[in-house]
């Protein structure tokens, strides 16, 4: 009872002189550099407050052979600091909001984060074994259920080893020493966190910082990377989140840890974790749940299978504006078959040697029809695609591709500063009409518009593929512009929206076939 009241009585009293914070993650250098992190944000906020940086090692630490997947064991990573915070021998927390189970511990919480990193997953592979294309087996390391299950599902698609067999091989340890283990073996490739990366090559912190991030960098010289798409590969519920712990009774921390709370991302993130706990949480899970907000849409991604079998594929949108109300009828929309999507024919422009010349720029895949013929492209180059579609299309065709859009168009923020440095010219392989403000145009195909009669007057819905068409179509049509449009997020939408009188009249699909889903049949 005494020893009680004199804990409560100490963190009262901590509360009342709290002058100095005190702040404690994992030894690691990626934990580190989010402490700092967090420990900016208080500076921003209290620029005469003390901060000490402390470290603990967890369980996972200590003992390295422990079975992260096992569903026995919550909070491997986060356990002991989450106890030494319940016992007021910390201020403050600092984790990777992934790590840590939905109730840290009896007396502590995690009450804030701070602006997200990069959610995504991405593959290392090494550059010597892309180069052997006609490779049986490709074994990556990854000790996460979620990740070996979702890339058996659609990782072969992505890739130009598409009759490969993946096999995946537990690995433990921090990034730098999962990147060493990966180049002095002889596996293939790593899945990891891309936010992980970013921190510790952008990280300047201390000398350590700069050392670390030299030898990152040193490894992932002889590596290609790939960046995984949310839409179809989600990641584990707040990944790239920092999540900030506090004592429960340590009322001036929860104050502080309010003021520099991101909320939005707060809340994104509580909303998968309690999407994942449905399906009973934890480690163990193959299971990814992603929330988060690309040109005003909010978005979900849901991937894996449940422990009693159930298969999860979900991707869509869960926030937007209101959208015009119309009855919504096949009849009425165009286009409302498949021969009205037909709109041109493509005469194809051989800019096959001006590719080919490309040296150290982003090669950007409008469609995948840009790739006819196969155009050798520099391997000093990143190949980036509009979306899923180019992409696959341009695995097949031997391509190692980087990134995706994901259908968000071209003025999307690639985020890859961290891996390649800033690349000043960015060349979209597109149709010769094409008119781009972030990037230079290589035509490989001329569009050729069908003057054929369309019965379109009556049509109350319009979805538009492209900006191109939207002009064509309505140019002949001038009428239809007040009717109610869809289209893509991108480029597309913000055209629209500058040519139409009204713009509650147009709305963003992921898409054309989830703008059909409105329809009845």
């Amino acid at each position: 009872m005494f020893i009680l009241f004199d804990h409560i009585f100490l963190i009262t009293l901590h509360n009342l002189l709290l002058k100095k914070i005190k702040i404690v993650s994992r030894a690691s250098h990626l934990a580190r550099v989010q402490a700092y992190k967090v420990g900016a944000k208080i500076h921003n906020m209290y620029p005469t407050m003390d901060i000490e940086y402390c470290s603990k090692k967890s369980e996972g630490d200590i003992n390295p052979n422990q079975s992260i997947t096992s569903g026995e064991v919550t909070g491997l990573f986060t356990h002991n600091i989450s106890n030494a915070i319940s016992d007021g021998e910390y201020d403050i927390g600092v984790h990777s909001w992934k790590d840590v189970p939905l109730k840290p511990s009896k007396n502590s919480t995690i009450f804030g984060t701070i602006e997200r990193g990069d959610m995504r997953d991405m593959l290392f592979i090494k550059k010597k074994s892309i180069n052997d294309l006609k490779k049986e087996t490709l074994s990556i390391f990854t000790s996460s259920p979620r990740r070996k299950y979702i890339s058996e599902i659609i990782l072969r698609d992505l890739l130009p080893f598409q009759k490969a067999k993946l096999s995946f091989h537990d690995i433990r340890g921090n990034i730098e020493t999962r990147l060493k283990k990966l180049n002095e073996s002889n596996f293939d490739g790593l899945i990891i966190a891309k936010t992980a990366i970013d921190r510790l090559l952008s990280s300047q912190y201390t000398k350590d910082d700069q050392d670390s991030s030299k030898k990152i960098k040193t490894y992932i010289d002889d590596l290609k990377w790939m960046i995984l798409p949310l839409s179809c590969f989600p990641t584990a519920p707040g990944q790239g989140a920092i999540g900030i712990e506090a004592n429960n009774s340590n009322d001036k921390v929860i104050k502080i840890i309010n003021q520099i709370n991101n909320k939005k991302v707060f809340q994104m993130v509580q909303d998968e974790k309690s999407k994942l706990n449905i399906y009973g949480g934890g480690c163990h899970q193959k299971i990814g749940v992603s929330n988060w907000i690309v040109n005003d849409l909010e978005l979900e991604s849901i991937q894996g299978i449940t422990d009693e079998g159930l298969s999860l594929n979900s991707y869509k949108i869960i926030s937007k504006k209101k959208e015009y109300s119309i009855n919504y009828n096949r009849s009425n929309s165009f286009p409302s078959n498949e021969n009205e999507k037909k709109l041109f024919s493509r005469e194809h422009i051989d800019s096959s040697r001006v590719i080919k010349e490309l040296r150290g720029s982003v090669v950007y895949i409008s469609r995948k029809n840009v790739l006819r013929g196969a155009p050798h492209i520099d391997e000093s180059n990143i190949i980036w695609t509009s979306g899923l579609k180019a992409w696959k299309a341009a695995a097949k065709k031997g391509y190692w591709v980087n990134g995706t859009s994901d259908s968000f168009g071209e003025n999307m923020d690639f985020d890859i500063d961290a891996l390649a440095g800033k690349i000043s010219k960015k060349v979209k392989l597109t149709h010769l009409e094409n008119e781009s403000t972030e990037m230079d145009i290589v035509p490989t195909y001329k569009l050729i518009f069908s003057d054929k009669k369309l019965s379109i007057e009556e049509r109350t819905h319009f979805y538009w593929m492209s900006s191109f068409a939207f002009d064509c179509i309505t140019q002949k049509y001038p009428e239809i512009k007040n009717k109610i449009h869809g289209c893509g997020p991108g480029k597309t939408y913000d055209h629209i929206l500058k040519n139409i009188s009204n713009p509650d009249k147009v709305s963003k699909y992921l898409s054309i076939e989830d703008w059909e889903s409105n329809f009845d049949s």
